[in-house]
């Protein structure tokens, strides 16, 4: 079923060629998104934005952008915290408290439940916390806080806000080095709600691993981001022009994620999936995942083509890479056997898929020799004008990579544009 359809990837160590080899009538726009979006599945940890922008050595541009930040929920007009510290302490009181209340009313104001009870008692770093809203409220419930950010004036403002509301909190500075080793290793949790992928991915991934640094085995990585649904719904924009429309016209970078994306910034983590969930119409995505220590580390540039195993159908029909299945929720459509493949190499494995979904609800996944689904290895998508990223995880050896429709009543159909098999 499974193998390089109708684009040819070449990956060289870091992404040096991508020819996109797309099918009659595909635009060139098409393609070229095409190709951004297959760097950012090289995951050699380093990311390309489709214009192959520099990373900026210094992060002045996202302080002088962050000093402005959402006054409450995301839909709300923007605050400069300069405009605020200067306040009478009435005033400003009265007007991070009104700030406050709409924040907690809003989006990230629904997870409370979820997390206030966990968090008590407990230590957590939040990266990026703006004026204090989300923090404040969990000191106030009992934890632990160290707001770390890399505006000063958004800390000036967040210790005033708790000096007078009587909450115990602490602050880091992140410097251009980003560094947290002044502080201790034994935070419960690491809260990123919106603020690292504002900033290019190496940047972003060097933050997000000095500050796994801080993390106790057994803590948590609670993370809010953009998913893809969004970026390709408002155009696929490239990510330097991409946050004009997020996040104001001073908004120098925004990139969405998903939960394999955080997993390669996190590299080599070890991580289990709590909770990896869409919010508000896929305008955000939550993602909670458990830190189980550092695992092996693994050349991410070496992979096995899955090219030339042989495809066999179990329903539905085949031209080149191109697949139709038949209606019906769990009808099959074909496989790849993978165990002479992987008699010879030790688990966990990844399997990196890019398809394109043009019909109907495909589900993608891995099963033994009883044709039964590894724990958590299938993946249910829907049919999408752009491509789709698919990576499925297993800590043990599966027999078959399969495929199969999931919709009772539509029949499917989907392009496989890559298929690569990985160490994990």
């Amino acid at each position: 079923m499974l193998a390089v359809g109708s684009a040819v990837v070449v990956f060289q160590g870091t992404v040096r060629t991508v020819q996109m080899m797309g099918r009659c009538g595909e635009s060139p726009r098409r393609l070229k998104r095409m190709a951004c979006c297959v760097n950012h599945a090289a995951a050699d940890g380093a990311a390309h934005d489709a214009e192959g922008t520099d990373l900026m050595s210094s992060l002045e541009p996202y302080r002088d952008k962050w000093r402005e930040v959402p006054g409450g929920d995301d839909v709300d007009s923007r605050v400069f915290s300069d405009d605020l510290i200067d306040l009478p302490d009435d005033q400003f009181l009265a007007r991070w408290d009104a700030l406050a209340a709409r924040r907690a009313a809003g989006v990230v104001g629904r997870m409370d439940p979820l997390y206030r009870d966990f968090f008590k008692g407990r230590r957590v770093i939040e990266l990026g916390g703006g004026l204090g809203f989300d923090g404040m409220r969990f000191g106030a419930q009992g934890a632990h806080w160290t707001f770390a950010d890399i505006v000063p004036g958004n800390l000036r403002v967040i210790r005033r806000a708790a000096a007078l509301k009587g909450i115990a909190v602490e602050t880091h500075l992140i410097g251009d080095d980003l560094s947290f080793d002044t502080l201790p290793a034994n935070y419960d949790a690491i809260f990123v709600i919106g603020s690292i992928h504002h900033v290019p991915f190496d940047i972003a991934r060097k933050e997000a691993l000095n500050a796994l640094s801080r993390l106790k085995v057994g803590g948590r990585w609670i993370e809010l981001v953009y998913p893809q649904e969004r970026w390709l719904r408002e155009g696929s924009m490239p990510f330097d022009t991409w946050g004009t429309r997020t996040d104001g016209e001073r908004t120098p970078w925004v990139e969405w994620h998903d939960v394999e994306k955080v997993r390669r910034r996190l590299h080599p983590a070890i991580l289990k999936t709590v909770l990896d969930c869409e919010l508000a119409s896929h305008n955000f995505r939550w993602i909670d995942l458990e830190y189980a220590g550092m695992g092996r580390t693994i050349d991410l540039t070496k992979f096995i083509d899955l090219v030339g195993l042989p495809v066999v159908l179990d329903g539905g029909r085949r031209e080149g890479w191109a697949f139709t299945g038949p209606k019906g929720a769990f009808h099959p459509i074909g496989r790849v056997d993978l165990r002479a493949l992987l008699s010879t190499l030790s688990a966990p494995f990844t399997i990196e898929l890019i398809l394109r979904i043009t019909e109907g609800t495909l589900g993608v996944g891995l099963v033994d020799t009883d044709n039964q689904y590894l724990a958590d290895t299938e993946v249910v998508l829907e049919s999408t004008p752009d491509i789709r990223f698919v990576t499925l995880r297993c800590t043990e050896a599966p027999a078959f990579l399969v495929s199969r429709n999931r919709h009772e009543n539509r029949n499917s159909a989907f392009v496989v544009r890559s298929a690569r098999l990985l160490k994990a």
